[in-house]
């Protein structure tokens, strides 16, 4: 039997993003029909790099929403051939890493800037990596050698976002509520890690509920095995749906 979402008023759907890190491209195009009424943005990785700008412009087709979650992290001339390149491929989002320094976010921003006014379209949002939800404290003082406490350098990293121009941040869903005033009101907010009570945190670090995560300002919702790993994808995605409408 086909679950459908006839007995929900989806408005969360925009609010809700699938990270489609699969292998198979038929996999990835059969979840995309099957789910695109119920989630807004999916979202490509490794995916992309298997599968290249074809995919992409196979899932835009289905009038869906596009993340391409890059994690750029170059010289700012590299960035600024990326923000063109992302600009022309008509991706939603884009992520690049805070760690690269303001010269480098701002080269990011002015040449999607540049090359969406060319192009008469709306350039992608430009959502900077803060720190990546699998780094707890003992990696941020012990691999990556940055003192303080992991909440510390997430606001550190934010702030910057925002003063390089980018749209928003990714950051885990505990974090969200104390960096919110020191934003700007649109800033666009990504949360990964977050879970239904009960799951399963896989290799995710720090994590939130989808509740948390709202409550606490999130713009965006990412799942990803716990929907596309699911008996029933359909299903899984309605569950995650019925938790936004609870708390949005």
């Amino acid at each position: 039997m086909t679950t459908t979402g006839s007995d929900l008023d989806v408005n969360g759907r925009d609010r809700l993003c699938l990270a489609l890190d699969l292998p198979d491209r038929a996999e990835i195009l059969r979840l995309v029909d099957e789910l695109k009424d119920l989630v807004g943005y999916f979202k490509l990785n490794s995916a992309f790099t298997l599968h290249g700008p074809d995919l992409v412009r196979d899932i835009l087709d289905r009038d869906v929403k596009i993340f391409m979650d890059l994690k750029l992290h170059d010289i700012p001339n590299t960035l600024a051939g990326y923000g063109d390149a992302v600009t022309r491929l008509g991706a939603h989002v884009v992520t690049l890493h805070t760690a690269g320094g303001l010269e480098m976010m701002r080269a990011a921003v002015t040449a999607a800037e540049k090359t969406a006014a060319e192009l008469g379209v709306e350039r992608p949002k430009l959502v900077g990596v803060t720190l990546l939800t699998s780094v707890d404290r003992e990696t941020l003082n012990g691999d990556l050698n940055v003192a303080g406490p992991v909440e510390e350098e997430v606001r550190r990293r934010a702030l910057l976002a925002a003063e390089a121009g980018l749209d928003g941040i990714v950051c885990a869903p505990s974090e969200i509520e104390p960096l919110r005033p020191d934003l700007p009101d649109d800033f666009f907010v990504v949360t990964p890690g977050t879970r239904s009570p009960g799951n399963d945190c896989n290799d995710h670090k720090r994590i939130g509920t989808h509740a948390e995560a709202l409550a606490g300002g999130a713009s965006l919702l990412v799942v990803g095995r716990s929907v596309h790993g699911a008996p029933d994808p359909r299903r899984a995605a309605l569950g995650i749906l019925r938790e936004i409408e609870g708390v949005a």
